[in-house]
């Protein structure tokens, strides 16, 4: 059986194509944002790690319904570990320089 020159140059493509894509996803979801993360955190700006697809969202719910079951304190006008429990922890954690890197898909 001989192969054909069309079927070699057809499978040469599309092993190239099919790289070239893997390639642009790796690119796009792993390295663009750890390369971002790092230049951020040597300018002094300091956040929690990417993590692919879902990053924080889980500790986010969970905050957020934590900060949902307490009362609220009517004596103050201190909001933000109420409307934002997230955002108010990273700032406690970090100072207001700090990164939080939102992907949405």
């Amino acid at each position: 059986m001989e192969i054909s020159l069309l079927r070699i140059a057809v499978s040469i493509v599309s092993v190239v194509v099919l790289i070239t894509w893997a390639w642009r996803v790796l690119n796009g979801f792993w390295l663009k944002p750890k390369k971002l993360e790092k230049c951020l955190r040597e300018q002094g700006l300091n956040g929690n790690s990417y993590r692919l697809f879902f990053g924080d969202l889980k500790e986010i719910s969970k905050m957020t319904i934590q900060a949902k079951s307490k009362p609220i304190n009517v004596f103050t006008h201190d909001i933000a570990p109420r409307v934002l429990p997230f955002i108010h922890q990273v700032v406690t954690n970090y100072g207001v320089f700090t990164t939080t890197l939102v992907f949405v898909i």
